[in-house]
C-alpha cells in the first residue's frame, strides 16, 4: 500500500507533464499561426488608402504651405523635446513620469497645432483630418500602455493608425506635385 501512494503521486505528476508539453499552447504550429495573425494585423494597419483626387482650387498653395509649416514646428518641437529628454538623461534627472508627461505633450501639441490650422480646401481638411485620427490613435494607444502592464501586442499597438499618417503623407506628396506655388 505504501509502495503504491509514491507511484500514484509519479503518474499524476507524469501526466501533467505530458498533457502540459502536448498543449496547444506550446504547439509550434499554433504559435506560427499567432505570429502570422501579428504580422498580417500590422500589414493592416500600414496600408495606406488610395489618393483621393481634389478639384484644384485657388487656395490649394496656401493650404500646402500651412501643412507644411504644422510639419516644421511640430519636427522642431519634437527634436527639441528628444535633446531636452537626453540632457535630462545624461544629467540623471530624468524619470520614467517624466519621461511619459513630455511624450504625451507632443502628442496633445500635435493635436492642437492641427486644430490650430485654418484650412480652406477639401484636400486640405481631408490631410488635417487623417493626420488628426493618426495622433488621437496614438494618443489612445499612449494611455492604454500607461494603463497595462502587459504588453502582449506591442508591434500591433507601435503601429496603430499609421496607415492614416502614411495616407495624408502620400496624398500631400501627391497634391504638392499637382500645384504650382
Amino acid at each position: 500500500m505504501h509502495l503504491l501512494r509514491p507511484l500514484t503521486y509519479i503518474s499524476v505528476l507524469l501526466s501533467a507533464v505530458l498533457i502540459g508539453a502536448c498543449s496547444s499552447e506550446n504547439d509550434p504550429k499554433n504559435k506560427t499561426d499567432q505570429t502570422t495573425k501579428s504580422s498580417d494585423a500590422v500589414m493592416t494597419e500600414l496600408k495606406t488608402k488610395p489618393i483621393q483626387n481634389f478639384p484644384s482650387t485657388p487656395k490649394d498653395a496656401a493650404d500646402i504651405t500651412l501643412l507644411d509649416e504644422y510639419q516644421e514646428k511640430y519636427d522642431a518641437m519634437n527634436e527639441a523635446l528628444e535633446a531636452d529628454l537626453e540632457k535630462m538623461d545624461a544629467e540623471g534627472t530624468l524619470t520614467e513620469e517624466i519621461d511619459q508627461q513630455r511624450k504625451r505633450d507632443s502628442i496633445q501639441s500635435a493635436l492642437n497645432m492641427l486644430k490650430d490650422l485654418d484650412l480652406k480646401t477639401e484636400q486640405g481638411r481631408y490631410i488635417q483630418g487623417l493626420l488628426y485620427q493618426y495622433w488621437e490613435n496614438q494618443a489612445k494607444t499612449f494611455d492604454q500602455k500607461a494603463d497595462k502592464s502587459n504588453q502582449d501586442d506591442a508591434s500591433l499597438e507601435s503601429v496603430r493608425g499609421m496607415s492614416d499618417l502614411l495616407t495624408a503623407e502620400a496624398q500631400l506628396d501627391n497634391w504638392k506635385t499637382k500645384t504650382t506655388k
